[in-house]
């Protein structure tokens, strides 16, 4: 029983991360049909609630995702991918990073950059420990893999093999304090400044919902 109920957590857990990485990636046009006909709401209030009951973080998150069903699929793509790029991308700097690895450099008062910094090359070595890797002969492209919307994917994965869900791909190595050790380390810390940022600066209901599900990510998993 104990092994089956531990499964069922590690799958909590791993649609709580999923639906994290369909919010912090550039917002695709499934994603703004789930918005708006208030799918991902439910499903968020759904997937959270078990991996983080009684957190009432997750029922306000619910409150402001459901506002942001307005049924018109069109428009919740166009103003969740305005509001991405203002926050993510802006206009010669983003007011949010969304890379770990400049947040990093910027908080020991360097000069973050793309791919190059001490935390970025870690992640990266990280996930290739574990099977992760980019394969770009295969068409995948060469993005950096701090972004706070891959590293959920990442997380997800993970949980995914906890469960059993998922075999790990031959050749990886990963241990049963991985989850632990990538999430103290690397994306606890960053998603925590994250998610208080966002929500202070995001004027999308999806978004102040997204960031409360973040920072419940980061502390209670």
């Amino acid at each position: 029983m104990e092994s089956k109920m531990t499964a069922e957590r590690w799958m909590h857990r791993a649609s709580a991360f999923e639906l994290l990485s369909l919010a912090f990636l550039l917002p695709s046009r499934s994603l703004a049909e789930a918005v708006a006909t208030g799918e991902y709401a439910e499903a968020a209030g759904e997937a959270f609630g078990l991996a983080a009951p009684g957190d009432e973080r997750v029922t306000t998150a619910a409150t402001h995702l459901a506002a942001a069903a307005d049924g018109d699929a069109e428009a919740t793509l166009h103003a969740l991918r305005r509001e991405h790029t203002r926050l993510f991308v802006g206009e010669k700097e983003p007011p949010l990073t969304p890379y770990a690895g400049v947040w990093r450099a910027q908080q020991q008062g360097q000069r973050g950059l793309l791919f190059v910094s001490e935390t970025s090359l870690a992640i990266e070595r990280f996930m290739t420990r574990c099977g992760v890797a980019k394969d770009l002969d295969a068409g995948q492209t060469n993005d950096p893999v701090d972004h706070i919307g891959t590293m959920a994917e990442f997380l997800q994965f993970l949980c995914l093999v906890r469960a059993e869900a998922v075999r790990a791909p031959a050749g990886a190595a990963i241990g049963t304090d991985d989850f632990d050790t990538f999430l103290a380390e690397y994306f606890a810390p960053y998603a925590t400044w994250l998610a208080s940022e966002l929500g202070a600066q995001t004027r999308s209901d999806f978004f102040k919902g997204a960031a409360l599900l973040l920072a419940v990510a980061a502390e209670r998993f």
